[in-house]
């Protein structure tokens, strides 16, 4: 059995021409009538293309959606991105919202779909724009540029900033480009902006300010210094003027805070806030009244002062004046009866001279500066000692009567002083031998410290010893002595002289005791000695009364007084330092008295009783022996 299938059209109008009757119609007839009556409904079905169609919003950024809506009453509508044929992206009941997210510029297509399943001939379209982020694809290089003269900045113009979005984006600027743009670097922040949004980008523009400050000094000064001055203080220098194109300006100067005679140039410096130096000269002019020069020190190259013999030694002066004080002159009498040295010339204010001292002694040079208007500053030097060397020596002894005033403590006290001293060369370097000073009215016993306790011997004029050293007072303490003696045999015209002085070196060198107060320690002693002082000296000087050095491994002897009453005094020069023994004899060779262990080279005072009458004294170091006949009265 076959089975036929009809389309709905052709089943309603098979349905229709039986209900009419027509049961026997042929099947021929009744497909030909099935499909005239098909066609007449088919053509009444085809729905039209839809209407109103629209987007909302028309215009979508990229990655947004949009609502379509279509009407066609009673049909589905059904969309499309091509114009025919495709496949449709989706479906809406008639005027309901259909959202699509287009990536691009998209036209969609609308088309009625009936429920017959027919569709509209033809589809309406409607296109949405697709709008894209704005994005900038490049803007000017950084710009390095410098000021305007006068100017804290510069108009700068650049380039303008390419970017691309749809639609085409606005461009907008934090500094626009022909505006002025200040000292410093300034950061332009460039944005493209559209309906989708915006972005940015920023490059920098730097303004240098290479333009230095100005400044003008105050004016010139002149001033004159107070009479006897070389200087001014305290000047009123003014006030400077100053500007910058830029901001603050920081002013210093160099001005000394005390103006030397003469033309200072003062130097005012003006500094920007961005390190830019600009200077202006000041002049201050000191008018000094001309004064003499001032000599403020003076030093020797020898150390402490001291020299041997034949030695030379470098005199620095120092000296102050007004700066315009110079040419000096400078002239030093040695104060050895040589010729001065002069060096003339001088731009500064010191000056060093040499000079060769031949002869042993205390000197105290005169100084003079002359300046270049032949004002004159005059001093002396305290002292330049010149010690002897090889085998001179001095040596004293007996006792003298301390002057008033002597004695610091009690200056109305007088009374006797017995001494006993002896000071010569080393063999070792240095000096070596003995003092000893009794004041047994004054309380002062003074005892060399020991043999070497001495720091120099000089021998002037071949007859006048001086030496210095330390010691102590009653036995303790540290106290520094002068001795100057003179030799009456050396220098007939003159007694055996003497001048002690003590002072206290722990004490600030307080004076303790002196026989001539406040004499130089040059000056030639006044107090007598009774006693014996002799000076030994090298055969260049006139010849002792009583003979010369003696020579090596011999002695000489002097006994005083003679004749003598209660004691006596022994004094054995001789190059050695061995004990001397001392035997005293009367008339018939009877041995009175014997001393043993007596230093050479000291004083050595001899106590007795003896009857009064001849004696014979025996002096012998070694082998070396002398007898002197001495006589004792009542």
């Amino acid at each position: 059995m076959n089975s036929k299938f009809y389309t709905p059209l052709e089943t309603t109008a098979k349905s229709k021409i039986e209900n009419f009757g027509f049961k026997r119609v042929s099947k021929t007839l009744l497909i030909i009538l099935a499909l005239a009556y098909s066609s007449s409904i088919f053509a009444q079905s085809i729905p039209l293309a839809p209407t109103s169609v629209t987007a909302t919003p028309a215009a979508v950024c990229q990655g947004n959606s949009t609502s379509l809506k279509a009407v066609s009453a009673g049909n589905t509508i059904q969309w499309y991105t091509v114009m025919t044929d495709g496949t449709p992206i989706g479906t809406s009941a008639s005027g309901a919202n259909f959202s699509v997210s287009p990536s691009v510029a998209t036209t969609y297509y609308a088309e009625a779909f009936s429920p017959l399943a027919v569709a509209s001939a033809t589809r309406t379209a409607i296109t949405i724009t697709v709008n894209t982020l704005p994005v900038i694809s490049s803007v000017p290089a950084d710009i390095m540029t410098t000021n305007e003269i006068g100017q804290c900045g510069k108009v700068v113009s650049y380039p303008s900033v390419v970017a691309v979005g749809i639609p085409s984006p606005n461009i907008l600027y934090s500094n626009a480009s022909g505006s002025n743009f200040e000292v410093g670097t300034t950061t332009v922040l460039t944005t493209a902006v559209n309906s989708c949004g915006n972005s940015s980008l920023s490059f920098d523009v730097t303004v240098n300010d290479n333009e230095p400050p100005l400044v003008v000094s105050p004016p010139d000064i002149s001033i004159s210094a107070p009479v006897g001055s070389t200087s001014v203080s305290g000047i009123n220098l003014g006030t400077p003027t100053a500007y910058d194109n830029c901001g603050s300006v920081t002013i210093t100067n160099d001005a000394p805070s005390v103006f030397p005679g003469g033309v200072t140039v003062v130097t005012w410096t003006a500094t920007d806030s961005y390190g830019h130096t600009t200077t202006a000269t000041q002049m201050v002019n000191v008018a000094v009244t001309n004064t003499a020069p001032q000599i403020s020190g003076m030093a020797t190259s020898s150390a402490g002062n001291l020299l041997a013999a034949g030695s030379s030694t470098a005199l620095t002066v120092n000296w102050t004046d007004e700066a315009t004080g110079g040419p000096y002159a400078v002239e030093v009498n040695w104060n050895d009866n040589s010729s001065p040295t002069i060096l003339t010339g001088i731009n500064i204010q010191s000056a060093t001279l040499s000079h060769t001292y031949t002869n042993s002694g205390i000197y105290e040079p005169i100084i003079k500066v002359t300046d270049g208007s032949n004002a004159v500053a005059t001093t002396t030097f305290q002292y330049i000692v010149v010690y002897v060397t090889g085998n001179q020596f001095s040596t004293g002894g007996g006792n003298f009567t301390a002057p008033l005033g002597s004695l610091t403590s009690n200056s109305s006290l007088s009374g006797k002083v017995n001494m006993g001293s002896n000071c010569k060369p080393s063999n070792s370097g240095g000096f070596q031998g003995n003092m000893e000073m009794n004041f047994q009215g004054g309380n002062i016993k003074f005892k060399s410290a020991s043999p070497t306790s001495w720091d120099y011997l000089t021998i002037g004029g071949c007859y006048l010893a001086a030496f210095k050293g330390w010691g102590t007072v009653n036995g303790t303490g540290n106290y520094g002595i002068l001795v100057v003696q003179s030799d009456k045999d050396r220098n007939p015209s003159c007694a055996n002289k003497v001048r002690i002085k003590i002072w206290n070196k722990n004490a600030g060198n307080a004076v303790i005791f002196d026989t001539q107060p406040g004499d130089a320690e040059n000056a030639l002693p006044t107090t007598t000695v009774q006693g014996a002082i002799q000076v030994h000296v090298n055969n260049d000087c006139s010849a002792r009364l009583d003979g010369e050095i003696p020579a090596d491994g011999t002695i000489s002897t002097l006994v005083l007084p003679n004749p003598f009453t209660s004691t006596f005094t022994v004094m054995v020069n001789s190059l050695s330092d061995d004990k001397v023994q001392i035997e005293i004899y009367d008339m018939v060779g009877k041995l009175m008295q014997s001393i043993d262990d007596v230093n050479a080279n000291m004083p050595f005072t001899v106590e007795n009783n003896y009857p009064a009458g001849m004696y014979f004294v025996r002096i012998s170091q070694g082998a070396n022996m002398e007898i002197v006949k001495m006589l004792k009265n009542q």
